[in-house]
């Protein structure tokens, strides 16, 4: 089953296309704008993707361009109507807000996936009782769409071209019973499920690590096949912010992932970790069914 981009994906496809085009006939953006008639304003706003393209607009753009090969003006009319469609999550856009929707989309165009977690186990491999949990302890309204919007984004890891993910998360993440023991139980035979995921990559950075650099943060860093430009998503105590135009200020967390990447474990220790948790975890859970 093969994944649909996102319009905010084929909006940045046209957007870059039509600035390269532009770039091509030695056009400024100032010039272009005034051979068609346009407010310099309206320009700015296609090329930043800020904006829909109309089909009458995009064929003008493509005469003054000189793009007359039929195969390259089919291709970039489908695109710009792409961009138009609307976006798998829309559904939900009551629940979420909008740094959170300009990221799903995103994620799911990603060709690599790299995302750091420091006290919650990552949105894509939660079970939906624990995350229900964690939405009733924050008591946010309409609990029951956002968890159904969680699971429907999961259907990304079942994906014949699922992404490449490299999760790292912390060992607090671990160890807190997010739900109760039985709830943490069934999280963590989740988490073991996916470690064998021929996708997914999972390290978990032990206590005996010490203090890193992340301690009070979470981040995802999305790339992609077709794009010069990575993604990086952040959840702060501010709230979640996604940027994609402060490339230095990614290629910063790039550096930062990989850090603690090094710090973590994986394979078969990270295996024997998460099992002895759940082997604690069913004691518990016996201990507290008895009492």
């Amino acid at each position: 089953m093969p994944r649909h981009d996102d319009p905010n994906l084929y909006r940045r496809r046209l957007r870059d296309a039509l600035r390269r085009a532009r770039e091509a006939q030695q056009l400024t953006q100032k010039q272009a704008a005034d051979d068609l008639d346009w407010s310099m304003s309206k320009l700015v706003r296609i090329e930043a993707g800020t904006v829909n393209v109309s089909t009458t607009d995009l064929k003008a753009l493509l005469q003054l361009y000189a793009i007359t090969d039929d195969a390259q003006v089919s291709n970039l009319l489908e695109i710009s109507r792409n961009t138009r469609r609307p976006p798998w999550y829309s559904r939900y856009q009551e629940v979420i807000g909008a740094p959170f929707a300009e990221f799903l989309g995103y994620e799911r165009s990603a060709s690599t996936i790299r995302a750091f977690t420091q006290l919650i186990i990552p949105g894509l491999v939660q079970t939906d009782d624990y995350a229900r949990a964690i939405l009733q302890v924050r008591r946010v309204a309409r609990i029951d769409e956002r968890v159904d919007l969680r699971m429907e984004r999961q259907e990304l890891l079942d994906q014949d071209d699922c992404p490449e993910i490299f999760y790292v998360i912390d060992e607090a993440a671990l160890h807190r019973r997010v739900g109760g023991p039985t709830v943490m139980r069934r999280q963590l035979r989740r988490l073991r499920e996916v470690m064998d995921h021929p996708k997914i990559s999972i390290g978990i950075i032990p206590f005996s690590a010490g203090a890193h650099q992340s301690m009070n943060s979470s981040f995802t860093v999305l790339e992609f096949a077709d794009w010069d430009e990575d993604v990086l998503y952040q959840e702060t105590s501010k709230g979640s912010v996604t940027t994609r135009e402060d490339q230095d200020q990614v290629a910063e967390y790039i550096e930062r992932f990989d850090l603690l990447r090094s710090m973590s474990i994986d394979g078969q220790d990270a295996v024997d970790l998460t099992d002895r948790l759940i082997d604690d975890l069913t004691t518990a859970d016996q201990t507290h069914k008895q009492e």
